[in-house]
This record gives C-alpha cells, structure tokens and sequence, in this order.
C-alpha cells in the first residue's frame, strides 16, 4: 500500500510566472517607480574604488525604498536585505581595487551582523553610512600607501587568512611560483617591511583586537596567534605597542563590546 504523503511534502515551491512579473511591471508604471539605473550604480561604485566621499554620499541616498525597490513588506528587514545588497556589492568592487579580499570581507561581515540585529531603520542607515565610509577610506589608505603587483597581492591575501600560521618566505614563494630572494626584495619594495615584520605587526594587531573586546586570556591570545609561548607575545607586543598587553587591556579594554570566556590566567 502506497504511504500517504504528508502536506509539507505536497506542498512545492512554485517558480514565479511571467503574469507575477506584468503585474508588477504595471504596478511600477502606475506609480511611477524606477529602479536606479546601472549607470547610476557604476558611478557610485566608481567613486568608491577611486576613495571618492562622493560613494558616500550617494550610498546614503540610494538606501531609499523609492529608489532601490522593495524586497520585503516589512520596512526594517527591507532596509535590512538593501543593505546587505549594498553591502555585498561593494566588496567585490573593492576586491578588484586591489585591497586584500580577507579585509574587505571582515569589514563587510561585521557590518551585515550587525544590520541583522539592528532594531530600526534609522540604525541600519548609520551603519550604511559607516561601512561605506570605512570602505571609502580603506581605499584611500591603499592608494597612499601603495599599488601591489598580482603577486605581492596574493601574498598579502594568503597572509590574512593564515597569519596564525607558520608562514615562512619559501612557502609564499612556491603560493606564488617567485623565487624566494626575488619575492623578498619584492615584499619589502611594495609594503615597505620584510616579511616577517609585516607578519608580526599584523598578529600584534589582531592580538591588540582580542584584548580589548574578548575575556581570552593572555596564553590564549598568544597561542592563538601563532606565538610559542606567552613570553614569546608579551615581548613582541611590548616592542611593537609599547605596552604590555595586561597595560593595554587595562588601558582599552571596551566591556560594552566584549565577549566574556573563562580565562585561565
């Protein structure tokens, strides 16, 4: 005897129809709404990946219903899904600027966590404003500092994804099919310090991140790093921030953002 099947089984998602499309082509036409255009949006991205504040400005503007359109009924989680829209699109522009992809997902994760527990429209807004202005100046950052070759991009995108790694010159070499000296030369040439400079002053800021807004303790954010021992991080982080990192916690340590762990020290 066949078995019955039961409703959520019958039950299946139905593909929209061109009727569903003319009608709200024709609910569009009857307000007069208009989507922005494409060149519209290629301005706005082209002032962005130049670190134009224009991209500011007009990233504020286009977080209107009646200009982007409406995704969802309910007005907050609308201007919740534009702003991740937004949000998302950017990054890719980003990314063919040039800045590390691991950079400029962090920036866009943290933004999109927090538009998903936003309470009002006026806060996800603000963030908008925010993460557009740090995309904007990232970019400007990047463009003072430097423009990295393919290669030394791709080491720098390796970097911020596995700096709590061992990461050593001969690796990057063969990620990248360099011979080992040139890459040196070529590393320092573009970023202005050796690897491993650049490599400790990037774990010294991740560290510096986990101290003033997690509960870790000491061994932990030093193992985590990628650190042999904690007197190993406590010399290293005193020579590069001029503190220890107790006096630095102390100093900046933000409870309001922090996230409480058992410590064991």
């Amino acid at each position: 005897m066949a078995s019955r099947k039961t409703s959520s089984e019958n039950k299946k998602t139905k593909a929209i129809n061109m009727d569903e499309i003319l009608e709200l082509l024709h609910e569009h036409a009857e307000t007069g709404f208009i989507h922005t255009t494409y060149q519209d949006e290629t301005k706005r991205f082209r002032y962005l990946i130049n670190g134009d504040k224009r991209a500011i400005t007009d990233a504020v503007n286009i977080m209107e219903p009646t200009i982007q359109g409406t995704l969802s009924k309910d007005p907050l989680r609308n201007m919740r899904y534009l702003f991740i829209v937004n949000t998302g699109l950017a990054t890719r522009y980003l990314i063919e600027a040039g800045i590390p992809q691991e950079t400029v997902y962090s920036i866009s994760d943290i933004y999109i966590q927090k538009a998903d527990v936003a309470k009002s429209i006026d806060e996800i807004r603000e963030l908008n404003k925010e993460v557009w202005t740090i995309f904007v100046e990232t970019v400007r950052e990047h463009k003072k500092e430097n423009q990295y070759s393919r290669h030394i991009l791709e080491c720098l995108n390796y970097i911020d994804s596995h700096f709590n790694e061992k990461i050593t010159l001969e690796l990057l070499a063969e990620k990248v099919n360099l011979n080992p000296s040139y890459l040196a030369t070529l590393f320092r040439k573009e970023t202005g310090n050796t690897l491993g400079t650049y490599l400790m002053n990037i774990r010294i800021k991740a560290s510096q991140a986990l101290l003033t807004r997690t509960d870790y303790s000491y061994s932990q954010i030093a193992y985590s790093m990628g650190f042999c021992s904690q007197s190993h991080f406590t010399a290293a982080f005193r020579k590069i921030s001029g503190l220890t990192p107790k006096e630095y916690r102390v100093k900046y340590y933000n409870k309001s953002i922090s996230i409480s762990l058992p410590s064991s020290d």
